[in-house]
């Protein structure tokens, strides 16, 4: 029965090494957030014309230059809306948009968002809505610039963009 005992264990042990080696291997980089940075693609469709826009290839095409805190790079609009990146170094000045919603999702990076009163954490995969007339700025803490997908609906032209002070 000794004998039925330690080779149930060495088999449990041998096999829980096999486990945390494969863990440790395929699992390990992706918990501990290594996993490779994919930036994704965007497809818009514009009357018959599907756009496929590399968002990677629009960030390395259109850099944040070294005296630029925030930059908006149009990706297209359709009669309803536009669609943007933007890419923020270090924070936006507070603002509304008096003729404008807009929702955010977050590319790459973090911080947060000052939205009226509310303060809301984003991440890379988060995404927000903020209506018009709202005051709001974001803030990054991250090391490099965070970039997000922004839709504007009706299409933004850059003008509707209101000096707001918030508390």
């Amino acid at each position: 029965m000794i004998v039925q005992f330690f080779w149930i264990m060495q088999v449990f042990i041998r096999s829980l090494k096999l486990s945390l080696a494969l863990f440790s291997l395929a699992g390990l980089p992706a918990l501990l957030g290594c996993a490779p940075f994919h930036t994704p693609y965007v497809f818009l469709q514009y009357g018959n014309e599907l756009r496929q826009a590399d968002l990677a290839r629009v960030l390395s095409d259109n850099p944040l230059g070294p005296n630029e805190n925030v930059k908006l790079i149009t990706l297209g609009q359709g009669q309803g809306a536009s669609h943007h990146v933007v890419q923020i170094r270090d924070r936006e000045s507070p603002h509304s948009h008096k003729a404008h919603d807009g929702t955010v999702m977050m590319v790459r990076g973090r911080g947060y968002l000052m939205m009226d009163k509310l303060r809301i954490t984003l991440a890379a995969g988060d995404i927000v809505h903020i209506p018009r007339g709202v005051p709001h700025y974001f803030v990054n803490t991250d090391l490099e610039p965070s970039v997000a997908f922004v839709v504007f609906a009706p299409p933004f032209d850059g003008k509707d963009n209101v000096p707001a002070t918030m508390p």
